[in-house]
């Protein structure tokens, strides 16, 4: 059995979540507090006792049948494995804020990442075709924007690792376009358009677009904007 995860920070619904949680994974282990993407993510590897662990971030609402019981076989211990999630605004499917299954060792190890953690830290990344939650980032028009924000930058920069760039253009499409009256809908394609006019920008500028990843910058970026 490996390691689970629960990575939260200051979502509203966490302790609800992370019970539900306890529910399908009993000997799951919750981070939470801590600054930074990367950060939350060495913490896990450091705290983890397998070769490999499960990260659910909070804002996850798990798929009934999902289970964490994959287990990779010996030449992919090296490797991310990410599910899909679901888009509760544009209806979008795919890995963003799907549950991850990292390598321990890689992670403890890492000292740079590039941008985006999943697809860059390991250097080997696996899609995995099962649905796993809905990713529930709606729940406030900051949280909202935000997410929209970052991964449209990460779209139409085009840092992700093996992205395909006809798959690439029709999602960022959709997030740009799509769920206006949905809860935060409006805030969503917000983020997404200023996200891929920030990733088309500064596609060559790993700096700036490592801002994606400054929350404090992001809350300033929408409070600018509203």
């Amino acid at each position: 059995m490996l390691d689970v995860f629960f990575l939260s920070y200051n979502e509203p619904f966490a302790d609800e979540h992370y019970e539900k949680l306890l529910d399908v994974a009993p000997h799951a282990k919750r981070v939470h507090g801590i600054k930074g993407i990367y950060n939350g993510h060495k913490e896990c590897a450091k705290q983890a006792m397998t070769e490999n662990f499960y990260v659910i971030d909070a804002d996850a609402i798990l798929e009934p049948d999902f289970e964490f019981e994959f287990k990779p076989e010996w030449h992919q211990q090296d490797h991310i494995f990410v599910w899909r999630a679901k888009n509760p605004i544009n209806g979008l499917i795919y890995g963003n804020g799907g549950v991850k299954l990292f390598p321990t060792k890689v992670i403890r190890e890492a000292d740079d990442w590039l941008i985006d953690f999943t697809t860059s830290v390991a250097g080997k990344f696996k899609p995995m075709p099962q649905i796993s939650n809905t990713n529930g980032f709606n729940y406030s028009p900051f949280s909202t924007y935000k997410s929209a924000f970052r991964e449209c930058t990460k779209l139409a920069s085009k840092i992700i690792h093996n992205q395909k760039d006809e798959e690439t253009e029709t999602r960022l499409h959709i997030w740009c376009t799509a769920g206006k009256d949905k809860l935060y809908g409006k805030y969503a394609i917000q983020g997404a358009i200023a996200g891929k006019a920030w990733g088309e920008k500064y596609k060559n500028n790993p700096k700036m677009l490592d801002k994606i990843n400054d929350f404090e910058w992001l809350q300033q970026n929408f409070a600018g904007e509203n």
